[in-house]
């Protein structure tokens, strides 16, 4: 095997090892899950540039962007003030109950006894950071609970209108009304997104098995190997994008947040060109790179298969067949770099050389 795919591979393998449990170390409030309930902001009245509010994580947040120099409050479950971005920055008031309940989507956070909390008492604001952004629970705007309501408990199979939700804001001294609207949708079934995975594995193997000696073969191995990374790559944006990021900041969130997803997609597209370009090490960087996209890139988006609204900016249908795509080529592409990574070594060991057996030397008698 050539020195450089040797060394590519081990690179891989040691940051791999050093990024996985900091990528994968995060809860559920800091990384977008697929659910199957939708989130949606339907109106800002009265209509303002003020500010900008919209839903992130998949409905586990909302985010509001102040444009003026002014202030701008958001009001707890009570009325009482909760945030305020000013001129210089944010602040929360540590009188209000919602600045410790909305400390995590559960609103299970504990309050501490010092915050001497009271909803008529004025306002103690400590600043946060001075960004003009604030990012927030809102148990308003999401299903908190782990038992579905009512209405889904009885027909689980239909799409349900669960509430209507509104936040009260303060911009630049006039009220302002945040409203929107929480659905639940019908999960899929997973068997069938499951078989179209295997379906897929099995196919790309049956080439493999039946023309692996055409180099056609190994070429269409190897696309679909890359078709698979790209397919890991738009989930990292598009988790990214749902978690809050724009512009460059996509970028940036993508190495930070999706740093495994990245690596083994690399490694991917690397073994794809090395097998395109006829490399003894060929199979067994397809099947070592399609192991690592499946199992650290493909299996934890299990979620998808399950759930209506998947943790991406597109549909439910096309995450999952991107997630087919993304398992079943990099599975298949897996199982084919193993056969031929054995079919090289039954040749060996049935050549004479291999056997002990005397070489057919021309001219010998």
């Amino acid at each position: 095997m050539p020195r450089a795919v040797v060394t590519l591979l081990s690179v891989v393998v040691l940051l791999l090892l050093g990024t996985a449990a900091p990528a994968r170390a995060h809860g559920a409030d800091a990384k977008p899950e697929a659910t199957d309930y939708r989130t949606a902001i339907t109106a800002v009245t009265p209509s303002t540039d003020d500010v900008t509010v919209r839903v992130i994580e998949n409905g586990a947040r909302l985010e509001l962007r102040s444009n003026t120099d002014r202030d701008v409050e958001v009001r707890g479950y009570s009325g009482e003030p909760y945030l305020r971005i000013s001129a210089d920055g944010l602040w929360t008031n540590t009188r209000s109950p919602a600045t410790w309940i909305n400390a995590t989507a559960d609103g299970k956070s504990p309050v501490p006894a010092s915050a001497r909390v009271d909803t008529a008492a004025a306002p103690e604001w400590q600043k946060v950071s001075s960004e003009r952004v604030v990012r927030w629970h809102d148990h308003r705007s999401h299903w908190m609970s782990t038992s579905p309501p009512p209405a889904v408990t009885a027909d689980p199979s239909s799409s349900h209108r669960i509430a209507s939700w509104a936040v009260a804001l303060v911009v630049a001294g006039g009220p302002t009304t945040v409203s929107g609207t929480l659905d639940y949708e019908p999960p899929p079934t997973p068997t069938l997104w499951w078989a179209a995975v295997a379906l897929a594995a099995a196919a790309l193997f049956a080439v493999t098995y039946f023309w692996g000696r055409r180099p056609a073969a190994r070429r269409l191995v190897a696309g679909a190997l890359a078709v698979a990374a790209l397919a890991e790559l738009a989930d990292a944006v598009g988790r990214t994008i749902v978690a809050g990021s724009t512009g460059f900041g996509v970028v940036t969130g993508v190495l930070t947040g999706q740093g495994v997803g990245l690596l083994v997609s690399l490694a991917a597209l690397a073994a794809a060109v090395v097998t395109v370009r006829g490399a003894e090490a060929g199979p067994f960087a397809l099947a070592f790179a399609g192991v690592c996209l499946a199992l650290l890139g493909g299996l934890p988006d299990y979620e998808t298969f399950a759930h209506a609204v998947p943790a991406v900016p597109w549909s439910g249908p096309v995450a999952r067949l991107l997630t087919v795509a993304l398992l079943g080529f990099s599975l298949g592409a897996a199982l084919s770099g193993w056969w031929w990574l054995l079919q090289a070594r039954r040749a060996a060991q049935s050549s004479p050389a291999a056997a002990g057996e005397p070489a057919d030397v021309p001219g010998a008698h």
